[in-house]
């Protein structure tokens, strides 16, 4: 019975599974068809969850803060370590700094000692030549003579010790220069009779031109312009090397009678042993001689521009030097 169904159970059996079919397709197409299109909205979703977190790294626009990171902060045993490391530190960069100045001062002053101990000694030499220079042959000035006076009477040197000799050389022929200089002597000698010393001085007058100077002739001269003036004249040898002596330029100028003789127009004070003490030109006036005179007096002969004699002048390292060998 069950071999053979009847064709009208088979159209009905059909029938059914064909109604069963339809409704399980439908379900079937409806089902894949939410699930693509649920799908697809995830895939919209996380698309646009990409792009707003793209842009959101590309300009950092965080809704909120990153979280920060708790700061290490120093264990307290480490902290006064290196604060004292630290004071450490900066003492030894003051002490070194300290230590560069103080070195840099000494090094100043003492370099800078050195330089003006140099610098004193070269001048000192520099002012021991000109003293030189302006001392040279002065230590010779002067010297003895043998001479004759007003009265012809020989007359040395000698003769005037124990006085000053207020000494000029010149000629009675001189039209101007002589008289001018006399006169100034004159006015000395008058100065220092107000002083009371003009016992103590003794104006000499010495010609340069023996050839043409008698003994008359100086006489009358020299007392036209005071009568305490002591008149000297003798060979041309003579008056020729003790104007070589006191460096008194002597030259003739013209021919025959009427030449003239052009020197040194300057007066000697001489002490009173005999030696040099200074001259006066004619660029000063009596009184300025006056009063150089009087403080030669005053100091017993010395002093003066040139004394005949060099005392040289020691610089300090000089000084020091000759301290130090007579200690050892």
């Amino acid at each position: 019975m069950n071999r053979f169904i009847s064709k009208s159970s088979l159209l009905s059996i059909s029938a059914a599974s064909a109604a069963v079919a339809v409704p399980n397709r439908l379900i079937s197409r409806s089902f894949s068809s939410w699930t693509i299109n649920h799908s697809n909205n995830n895939n919209k979703s996380i698309n646009t969850i990409n792009k707003y977190t793209s842009l959101d790294n590309k300009y950092r626009l965080y809704t909120t803060e990153p979280p920060k990171q708790p700061e290490q902060q120093p264990k307290q045993e480490e902290q006064p370590k290196q604060e004292e490391q630290q004071k450490e530190s900066n003492e030894e960069k003051y002490t070194n700094k300290k230590q560069i100045t103080f070195a840099s001062l000494f090094a100043a002053l003492f370099f800078g000692g050195l330089g003006w101990l140099y610098y004193d000694h070269l001048m000192v030499q520099k002012r021991e030549k000109i003293k030189q220079i302006e001392t040279y042959g002065t230590s010779s000035i002067g010297g003895g003579f043998s001479l004759i006076d007003e009265n012809g009477k020989a007359v040395s040197d000698l003769d005037f010790r124990g006085k000053y000799m207020f000494l000029y050389f010149g000629f009675t022929y001189c039209p101007d220069a002589c008289p001018a200089e006399l006169d100034k002597m004159t006015i000395v000698l008058n100065n220092l009779e107000k002083h009371n010393l003009l016992d103590s001085i003794v104006p000499v007058f010495i010609t340069i031109d023996p050839w043409r100077d008698t003994v008359e002739q100086i006489k009358q001269y020299i007392h036209e312009f005071h009568p305490k003036f002591v008149g000297l004249t003798g060979t041309p040898e003579q008056i020729t090397k003790l104007a070589k002596g006191y460096r008194v330029f002597i030259s003739k100028a013209g021919k025959g009678d009427s030449y003239l003789v052009d020197h040194t127009i300057i007066e000697y004070l001489i002490g009173p042993d005999g030696k040099f003490i200074e001259f006066y030109g004619s660029n000063l006036n009596a009184d300025q001689v006056t009063e150089k005179i009087l403080e030669r007096m005053a100091q017993g002969g010395k002093g003066g521009a040139n004394r005949g004699e060099i005392i040289r002048e020691k610089s300090l390292v000089d000084q020091v030097y000759d301290f130090l060998t007579d200690k050892i």
